[in-house]
């Protein structure tokens, strides 16, 4: 680290931590009766795989309850980015959902490439979706949701650099209880929850179902044939059993299934040059000026190649075992199967001049093994055994429907001056990822007194990866000439063999029951992996025989300082952290003048920034929550990164450097039997680079994004009935943009996210 930048983050860390005396200060000169009752709930994590008060765990993390999901109308996974600092997600189909953190991608080449894996760690009650297509969660009936953010490679595994997202369901009660929720709302939509649990065997045996429903019109038109796209249509659920037959044996077996056949969003043609799809359309007598239009939500495309299918299914068991001794047995068994396959028109045109075809079937068991030590020992921790087995099969068409003509060779006389697509023609891709992948690890914490606590983890790893791989290159009229040198590949077939050692260790001290400090320093890893997308013969070295696709591992070293405070007689809580991240060799996306885009190791980067969250109750009626995050990655020397452009201290793509939002709750009496309760919540995002050369025509704007909610509750809990609306001031907020410059047609398009949306929640409860 600089001399600079360490000066510049102990000057920021030493700035928040002169808050801490004013605000204590301050809350001396409240009335104690007052605020003992407008306390906040204690809240308890399992982000250290053990119940943990979130104040007193040395780790930065949100948590989202079920109640706050609930009254903020958070839906699916990329909702909880407007209340998580630094925390950035962009959505263009129902699961390509592509997450950066604290400045960093996880996915630097998108969802659809089966050769990388993602650097954020998605788990659902201990079990890890290893690959992004399994990401976008429906969050039906969570109790909670805790994002760790910064590297958790020694308890979660070498793919965690950015962090974690840890999902807990709901388990089953040996009350009978349950809730019927129904949405509807604007573009036609109709959304059912139903959640049932209750005993089969009194205080031995309980079960639940959660099931969902959601449809929605999209927002999207189509003016080439009046369709509609960005529509919604899935359906699944969970059933879950629960197995006590003494207080110390816990069995939980769940069954999730999941069906979604929705309609992605459509890419909008906002600029072209003359290339490849100017040609495609000469025939037809059209031009791209024919479907460039004003409004934002309208497109001219051919409907017959978007679509989207996606199916999964999981079983998984947990065992948890209580010793006399105090410790703790758990197993964590799982298989898990996530289907994925996404259509797209790439011109943007009605003309079908070239579309694509891109699915991911994927295939994985995990196993985990833990013990954990009694928690009322000076000397803690947890220890275990991880594997995993995954299967990715990759398919990729990139096909011309029409064929494209007379594109000019260049070549002088008498050499043929044109060469032709045929229909039908272009790159197809065929490629299998088999990864295995075993890990031991151990997370210990010791309290050297009772205010100061050390804690050390190690996770080592070991990752073996064998790649299939094939390619029809694009074949032209002229023998032996591939267009954007996208050449034949023969199947090839290459091992990878990698092996890592993760760790942490840091001070977690208290310096009151209200105030709790902690610094560490942690090391992770993101394994290497192949470019599976179309390859040109130079991204391949030259060699179709021998093509050099893979690209190595990351590496990052992240320091972190943490402040943790209860205020007010626990009326406010506020949680702040300084982060500096030092990576090596990150693996970047680069996307070179004829379109073709891969992974390289970037020789290095840097984040530093910091977060803030604040809950406060001011008084019995309202509520302020509020999140601030500033993120500066950047990229240091990368000269490589382009033909002609230097990449050196450009920032990083897929994240804005300023995450903040702010929400308010308000709740009261309104007669005998009913409360009211209304919500507002504002986010902010800062302009996001698209690419590693930081293009200004590939820039996403900065977006301010207002929710509100109104709604009243019975006083007993049983009837509920909201309303809600989404973008309330209906900004237009760009999700994904391509350039000419950089397309392999020469077109610049740009897809939005939805406008504002409404509706009505009618919820019942039973008891």
């Amino acid at each position: 680290m600089g001399h600079f930048k360490k000066h510049k983050l102990a000057k920021t860390i030493t700035s928040l931590l002169t808050l801490l005396p004013i605000v204590s200060l301050a809350a001396e000169t409240q009335d104690t009766a007052q605020q003992e009752q407008l306390a906040l709930e204690k809240i308890i994590v399992t982000a250290q795989k053990r119940g943990e008060n979130l104040q007193e765990v040395p780790l930065a993390i949100s948590v989202l309850g079920s109640k706050q999901m609930d009254r903020g109308n958070i839906q699916n996974i990329q909702d909880i980015q407007q209340s998580v600092p630094n925390l950035s997600m962009v959505t263009t189909s129902p699961f390509t959902t592509t997450i950066n953190m604290r400045g960093i991608p996880s996915s630097p080449n998108g969802v659809f490439n089966s050769g990388t894996s993602p650097g954020m760690g998605m788990y659902v009650d201990g079990v890890v979706y290893s690959r992004a297509t399994g990401f976008n969660q429906e969050l039906s009936n969570i109790e909670r949701v805790e994002v760790l953010r910064g590297p958790q490679g020694t308890l979660f595994g070498q793919n965690t650099n950015l962090g974690v997202i840890n999902i807990t369901t709901k388990k089953p009660s040996d009350m009978v209880e349950g809730k019927v929720k129904v949405d509807l709302g604007n573009y036609g939509l109709r959304k059912t929850n139903l959640y049932l649990t209750g005993p089969l065997i009194e205080d031995v045996l309980a079960a639940s179902i959660s099931l969902f429903d959601v449809s929605r019109d999209g927002y999207v038109e189509n003016s080439a044939d009046g369709s509609e796209f960005s529509t919604q249509d899935r359906h699944g659920g969970r059933a879950q059993v629960r197995y006590t037959p003494t207080d110390k044996l816990t069995l939980d077996i769940s069954a999730e299934y999941l069906k979604d056949k929705s309609i992605p969003l459509a890419n909008k043609l906002t600029d072209y040059e003359l290339g490849l799809g100017y040609l495609g359309l000469y025939p037809s007598g059209m031009t791209p000026e024919d479907f460039i239009t004003d409004d934002i939500h309208e497109v001219f495309v051919n409907p017959e190649r978007y679509f989207v299918s996606r199916e999964n299914w999981g079983l998984d068991t947990t065992l948890s075992y209580q010793f006399d001794s105090g410790f703790e047995f758990k197993s964590i068994t799982a298989k898990k199967v996530y289907d994925s396959t996404i259509g797209t028109d790439m011109d943007s045109t009605p003309v079908d001049i070239v579309f694509s075809t891109e699915t991911e079937n994927n295939e994985q068991f995990t196993q985990e093994f833990q013990i954990l030590s009694p928690t009322d020992q000076s000397f803690r921790y947890v220890a275990g055994f991880f594997y995993l087995d995954n299967e990715a099969v990759n398919d990729q068409n990139f096909l011309s429907g029409t064929g494209i003509y007379g594109i000019p060779t260049g070549l002088p006389e008498p050499y043929p001056q044109s060469l032709n697509l045929q229909p039908g023609s272009g790159p197809i891709n065929g490629g299998t990822l088999q990864t295995k992948s075993s890990a031991i690890f151990a997370n210990v914490n010791y309290d050297f007194t009772q205010a100061i606590n050390g804690f050390l983890g190690l996770r080592y790893s070991d990752v073996e990866k064998q790649m299939s791989f094939s390619q029809r290159g694009w074949e032209t009229s002229l023998p032996g000439v591939y267009l954007l040198n996208y050449i034949d590949i023969p199947t090839t077939n290459q091992t990878l063999k990698d092996d890592f050692l993760s760790w942490t260790v840091g001070l977690n001290g208290t310096i009151n029951d209200n105030n709790h400090v902690y610094g560490k320093v942690s090391k992770g890893y993101k394994e290497g992996g192949y470019s599976f997308r179309p390859q040109s013969l130079q991204s391949i070295g030259g060699d179709p025989l021998n093509p050099q696709m893979s690209f190595d591992r990351e590496a990052v070293v992240s320091y972190e300082l943490g402040l943790k405070s209860d205020l007010f007689d626990h009326r406010m809580r506020l949680n702040m952290a300084a982060f500096y991240l030092d990576y090596s060799d990150i693996q970047t996306r680069v996307i070179d003048d004829n379109g073709t885009n891969r992974v390289v190791n970037g020789p290095s980067a840097t984040s530093q920034g910091i977060e803030a969250e604040l809950s406060y109750r001011v008084t019995k009626q309202l509520a302020v929550n509020a999140a601030i995050g500033y993120a500066d990655a950047t990229f240091d020397e990368f000269e490589n990164c382009h033909a002609i452009d230097d990449c050196t201290g450009n920032q990083l793509p897929g994240a804005a450097k300023w995450t903040n939002s702010v929400s308010l709750n308000y709740e009261t009496t309104l007669t005998e039997n009913w409360d009211l309760f209304a919500g507002i919540d504002y986010s902010y995002r800062g302009k996001v680079q698209s690419d590693a050369r930081n293009l200004s025509a590939t820039e996403l704007g900065a977006s301010n994004l207002v929710n509100n909610q109104i709604g009243i509750v019975s006083t007993d809990g049983t009837w509920e009935v909201m309303l809600w609306t989404k973008n309330l001031l209906d900004e237009e907020i760009e999700v994904s943009k391509a350039d000419k410059a950089t397309s392999e047609l020469s077109f610049s398009d740009v897809m939005y996210a939805p406008p504002r949306t409404y509706g009505v929640s009618f919820t019942y409860n039973f008891f």
